[in-house]
């Protein structure tokens, strides 16, 4: 923790920030209003006009949109008036509102500035609802003990300190820190717990963000658009080190983002155009999240003292500190305030009425609160009644935690100044008032740069700190940690020198000016070792001698600081924890989580928001509750994906329809999903395809005969089963949902388990040759889309005049280069084209585990796995899922005459034999005891029990094979199975097997049960896409894209 007389430079925001931070402003001006007051103001003033007949009496908006939008909004600039719709959206949508927070009516009190008040009957707890009784949630007695016991008294005899405020908050630097705000009669507390250190996190879970742009650099001939998703090599790496600052984003160019760099003793801007500015702004802040985590991490390694489940932040202002208060900085988020912090006069300055150099405090609470917009008055009453105490009895307290300090400006008035020294120190290097004692001398650092800077030693820490104008080194390292201290001499540069020898660490080596202070300071480096080794029972005063540059100080910059600001021992002479205890008590990251979920942030305004640094990255954002219908046709593995994405859906609060084939409902509505009919028969579809070569000439002509009335009827089901839609998500194969979306006005994502999207790199998932050319690639997705809307766009369009009741459209109305598009496979398989926007999105794969709730594993199953385990015989599956097969007794047969000469044991799943198949009665095929049939198992249980697994290459089935890490073997059908049966290859993790001769059967079997490379390579796919969480990705694309997805298309740009 440190403890200062005044607010740290640090704190306050940079130039780049997006708060309005203008000090002189803020003290020279009184608060303006709003943007929000002004519209109230705005309707007020046409209610005069109309009344003395200026203007046509008119009914004014609740909220004056009318009002201003005739007074004010037509003389505004386009930036200014992007920023007024946004608030009055803001009063609209009544973001705060209490079926979803919890009633704010704070009880009304009576201030009074003179001294005189009227307190609360009660104090205000503000705090989320939860069901059961949680630890923090304390009285307002032991609220005040603990702030006490951990900053100190503020109060003299026969004065109380009350708790009047307890509210879920924030602190803004360049990021959101979410913790617990208290506000008592006194001082404004502040707690927040971070979370764990990320260092045991898989480096495949590393990756904060990845995505296309297209790079701008002042030099080049040309923009280039790059791309690190899946790429094997980078185009460039640019160390967090270089960034100077993250230019934040201008509304003029909203999908620009810039980055002014240092390389090479150069400065450079950069400048990263993306496709969207949703996209633009996310990177905004993940990129400013990890850029201050970087540079504010604490050398955790090295302190293992404090344990990271009670990392945490603490504050605490007092009062009569606060000189100024402003709302508004945000005006989608009212309620942050910024408190301009009075400071403390220098002591020896020659100026009588010299001050520091103010600072502000951006902080506020994260839910509507009354009682917080009476901050000010109680600003001013504290100061009223302490107006006879002098400032310095008011300590501003801070402590980051496992984050770094913030380095002030103290030195640069007067470093020789003892106590600002000190609490420069103290600042520098975090040291709370636990470290009772300084031990300080000059020192360099020795390196290819020696940097001058003190060498300090406190009761638990050897410390260095240099500060020069180009670099800041700092150490704080636990002296338990240290192994040795050794000297060294270097006579021809007469060099005294010590090295300390750190666990696990490159050694640190200092030089001093002569050998007597090199002597002095290894004595005493060795005397402060010895005390933590064979600590004594009890600790006085001389813990820790005087040195000569700096005598020995307390945890006060003035005589008349409080005693109780010391944290105290306990019996074994180890200081307490306090501030940690107290955070964990009062902010824990649980109630931290909950809080944050029941604000529920529309996602227009969560991106302009900072990010927030304690919450976990797969947390989503509390959203209302809405009706998401999913369009989909086709097998079964078609279906399962979108029921594991309404589950998570559900899981959000979401209600989730799937409107799919009949066959499917019972299934479906065991998850407790709705389910609505369209789509016919898909085994007439799937035999279809199976007989003719996909999107073949013979493919349409079959299809035009015998499929219109299908359409026909399926276009009138999808539109009776998607009319209460509220957001719309289907496979493009079902051809209706981009057309109801519009004719609803809702918002409409594509969501496909292969590609649909134009590239150059790969050709249509239905037209996958054995060579590939760009030129034949990127043609054969616009053959297939014109040939496909030509054969439908009479059906079409006479269905939305007539039904949807809008006119008819032709491609380029239908802007589908503008779709947002979900694609639920990983890219650890289909790595993300570089002509693909920020809206086309891989998200990983949506699995369903145990996708048949009502089975169980026969035990005749069982005992067959245990005992080819026993027998040491590779274990298989062989499946082709539910598609229809021409002769299906005679694949079986070949399948088992396979098994047996490949000597393995196979689990074989025969549905494709059970379906619509006359011989499938006929099938007389005798099954050895190498072979166990069954009908059916779930994928998830069985494939990480196998060596390999055979199948027909679905898209569900290869993901679910690849998850495993086992190598696959494809023998494609029809339509995307070549697809993934060619990037199974590519990958090494299997084959595709071209026939289902016995030999080629035999040949591919015994090379993926054999094959040390294969197994290895499928190994390292299959936890790539472990680490992946499709669901939560694809729902989170889904939350960022909602306001763009609902717009007209040909609008956009």
């Amino acid at each position: 923790m440190v403890l200062f007389g005044r607010w740290t430079k640090g704190l306050s925001l940079s130039r780049s920030s997006t708060l309005s931070d203008d000090i002189q402003d803020i003290a020279a001006t009184s608060d303006p209003p709003t943007l929000s007051q002004l519209y109230g103001e705005a309707a007020e003033f046409e209610k005069v006009l109309a009344k003395s007949g200026c203007i046509d009496c008119r009914h004014s908006h609740k909220d004056g949109s009318n009002g201003f939008a005739d007074l004010v909004g037509h003389d505004l600039s386009r930036c200014e008036q992007a920023v007024a719709d946004r608030v009055n959206k803001l009063s609209v949508s009544r973001l705060y509102t209490d079926d979803v927070l919890g009633s704010s009516n704070d009880n009304e009190d009576t201030l009074e500035v003179d001294g005189t008040q009227s307190e609360p009957p009660s104090p205000i707890i503000n705090r989320v609802v939860t069901e059961e009784e949680e630890p923090w949630q304390l009285d307002p007695p032991e609220i005040i003990s603990l702030l006490i016991d951990e900053f100190g008294p503020l109060t003299t005899e026969g004065e109380d300190e009350k708790l009047l405020l307890e509210t879920d908050g924030c602190l803004i630097l360049d990021v959101f820190i979410i913790g617990v705000i208290h506000v008592t009669t006194h001082r404004i507390a502040f707690h927040a717990s971070l979370l764990e250190s990320d260092s045991d996190v898989p480096s495949s879970k590393r990756m904060i963000k990845t995505g296309p742009a297209v790079l701008h650099r002042k030099g080049w001939r040309a923009k280039r658009r790059i791309c690190d998703e899946g790429r094997l090599r980078p185009f460039t790496t640019i160390l967090f080190a270089f960034i100077k600052k993250v230019h934040p984003i201008n509304p003029q160019r909203s999908r620009f983002l810039h980055i002014e760099l240092n390389l090479r003793s150069r400065d450079l801007v950069d400048a990263f155009e993306f496709d969207t500015e949703e996209s633009a702004r996310d990177w905004y802040r993940e990129l400013t999240g990890a850029l201050f985590m970087y540079r504010h991490q604490r050398r955790v390694a090295l302190d293992t003292s404090i344990p990271e489940e009670e990392a945490g932040i603490r504050l605490s202002l007092p009062l009569n500190r606060v000189a100024r208060i402003r709302f508004g900085c945000y005006p989608e988020f009212p309620f942050i305030a910024s408190l301009l912090v009075q400071s403390l006069p220098l002591e020896d300055s020659e100026e009588e009425d010299a001050v520091l150099e103010q600072e502000t405090i951006h902080i506020g609470t994260i839910r509507p609160t009354d009682s917080w917009k009476h901050l000010e008055r109680r600003v001013e009453i504290a100061r009223h009644r302490l107006l006879q105490r002098p400032l310095d009895q008011f300590p501003v307290f801070i402590d980051f935690g496992p984050l770094t300090f913030h380095e002030s400006q103290l030195m640069l008035h007067d470093p020789d100044v003892p106590w600002i020294k000190e609490v420069a120190i103290r600042e520098a290097l975090a040291l709370g008032p636990d470290e009772t004692h300084l031990w300080v001398i000059r020192a360099r650092i020795y390196r290819n740069i020696s940097s001058t800077g003190y060498l300090v030693l406190t009761n638990h820490f050897l410390c260095f700190w240099s500060k020069t104008s180009t670099s800041d080194i700092k150490y704080r390292i636990p002296l338990l940690k240290i192994q040795a201290i050794q000297p060294f001499n270097i006579s021809i540069c007469l060099f005294h020198g010590l090295t300390i020898i750190v666990k696990n660490k490159l050694p640190l080596k200092l030089v001093f000016k002569n050998s007597d202070s090199r002597d002095d300071a290894q004595e005493q480096a060795l005397a402060a070792l010895d005390r933590v080794r064979f600590p004594p029972m009890s600790i006085t005063t001389s813990t820790l001698p005087r040195a000569a540059t700096m005598s020995t100080v307390t945890t006060s910059t003035s005589s008349t600081m409080p005693e109780s600001t010391v944290e105290s021992l306990d019996s074994s002479g180890t200081p307490k924890s306090a501030s940690f205890s107290a955070t964990s008590v009062l902010a824990p990251l649980s109630r931290t989580f909950k809080a944050v979920r029941a604000v529920g942030l529309p996602p227009y305004i969560h991106l302009r928001l900072p990010k927030a640094i304690n919450l976990p990255r797969e947390m989503l954002p509390k959203m209302p509750s809405m009706h998401f219908v999913c369009l989909t046709i086709g097998s079964r593995g078609d279906v399962q994906p979108y029921i594991a994405l309404g589950l998570g859906l559900m899981k959000e609060g979401h209600r989730v329809t799937i409107v799919t084939h009949e066959e499917y409902r019972e299934w479906i509505l065991s998850f407790n999903i709705g389910h609505r009919t369209a789509g016919g028969d898909p085994g007439a579809l799937m035999k279809l395809s199976v007989e003719n070569k996909m999107f073949s000439p013979e493919f349409f002509k079959e299809s035009l005969t015998k499929f219109r009335p299908w359409l026909d009827q399926l276009l009138l089901d999808a539109w009776k089963a998607c009319h209460d839609a509220d957001v719309l998500l289907e496979s493009p194969s079902a051809m209706a949902g981009v057309h109801i979306a519009e004719a609803l006005s809702i918002p409409y994502f594509r969501t496909f388990t292969m590609p649909w999207t134009k590239t150059t790199e790969f050709p249509h998932a239905f037209l996958s040759p054995p060579v590939e050319s760009p030129a034949f690639n990127s043609a054969s997705y616009v053959l297939f889309s014109n040939v496909l809307w030509t054969a439908t766009s009479r059906q079409i369009n006479r269905w939305r005049r007539q039904v949807l009741k809008i006119s008819n459209t032709d491609m380029g109305h239908l802007a589908q280069s503008k779709i947002i598009t979900i694609y639920n496979f990983s890219q650890a398989v289909v790595s993300k084209p570089l002509d693909w926007g920020d809206i086309t999105i891989i998200s990983g794969y949506w699995f369903l585990d145990n996708p048949d709730l009502d089975w169980s594993p026969p035990q005749a199953l069982l005992d067959f796995m245990v005992k080819a385990r026993t027998d040491g015989k590779p274990l298989v599956y062989i499946g082709f899922g539910s598609i229809t097969v021409p002769n299906p007794a005679s694949v079986t047969d070949r399948l088992v005459k396979a098994v047996v000469q490949s000597d393995v044991r196979a689990i074989i799943c025969k549905g494709w034999s059970t379906r619509m198949s006359k011989a499938a009665n006929e099938d007389n095929t005798e099954i050895p005891p190498e072979c166990y049939m069954l009908d059916r198992v779930p994928h998830d249980w069985l494939f990480p029990q196998v060596d390999a697994a055979l199948h027909h290459g679905g898209a569900g089935t290869t993901g679910a094979s690849l998850r495993a890490g086992i190598p696959t073997l494809i023998k494609p059908w029809f339509g995307d199975q070549f697809f993934w049966a060619a990037r199974v290859h590519r990958l090494g993790a299997g084959l595709r097997v071209s026939s289902l001769r016995v030999s080629d059967l035999v040949h591919a079997l015994k090379k993926a049960t054999s094959s040390p490379v294969m197994k290895e390579k499928a190994a390292a796919v299959g936890e790539k896409i472990r680490s992946e969480d499709g669901v939560r990705t694809a729902i989170h694309t889904i939350y960022t894209y909602l306001p763009r997805a609902a717009r007209d298309r040909t609008s956009l740009d």
